[in-house]
């Protein structure tokens, strides 16, 4: 059985308990689905982008589709090689023009209720840090605050962006579901 996860609203039972993060979906959409389900080949060649060093897997960016009910946008990346598209990483974006403290608001009641739901996670409390891609003359300005919840079969990532303005980017908040084979390539491999 799948449980929707949700940004605006997180509508659970005090008895859904997981430990699995292949229940989860955001806008319909779960770990270890096709995008083909969701999304045409030439819309996910269109959208992805190429930012990781190393090529295992391709993120790729979906702007605001119709079906959307929750999310600004959805991010998800797939295995480079698998002409299924099968999703390895999966992120809600919901973005905050000039209003971080509402998204830190948002942060702090998906915390609570991931929690409440992820009893046998191990959970690592806020941190803030500066983003890594500020504009020279500006480092430290952009940050992110992050919170993490990790599994046996993945991590869950509830994080802010709060961007200086010389960095040009649109605040946000992500929630990001991955894969444990993506979180481990994500911490030791893909930027090498």
């Amino acid at each position: 059985m799948k449980t929707t996860l949700i940004i605006l609203v997180l509508l659970f039972s005090s008895s859904v308990f997981a430990d699995d993060i292949s229940d989860f979906e955001i806008e319909g959409m779960s770990i270890g689905d096709s995008a083909l389900d969701f999304f045409s080949e030439k819309q996910i060649k269109e959208n992805t982008w190429d930012y990781y060093d190393d090529k295992t897997f391709t993120p790729v960016q979906m702007d605001g589709p119709l079906f959307f009910e929750t999310y600004n946008a959805i991010d998800f990346s797939y295995k480079t090689q698998d002409t299924k598209y099968k999703i390895q990483s999966l992120s809600g974006v919901l973005f905050y023009n000039d209003n971080i403290k509402d998204c830190y608001h948002k942060m702090d009641e998906i915390i609570i209720e991931l929690k409440r739901i992820f009893k046998n996670a191990k959970f690592y409390d806020k941190q803030t840090s500066g983003h890594p891609n500020d504009p020279e003359g500006s480092k430290g300005k952009s940050t992110i605050t992050d919170a993490f919840f990790s599994l046996e079969s993945g991590d869950i990532i509830v994080a802010c962006y709060d961007y200086s303005k010389k960095h040009g980017s649109q605040d946000h908040l992500n929630v990001a579901i991955d894969s444990r084979e993506f979180a481990e390539w994500l911490k030791n491999k893909a930027y090498n």
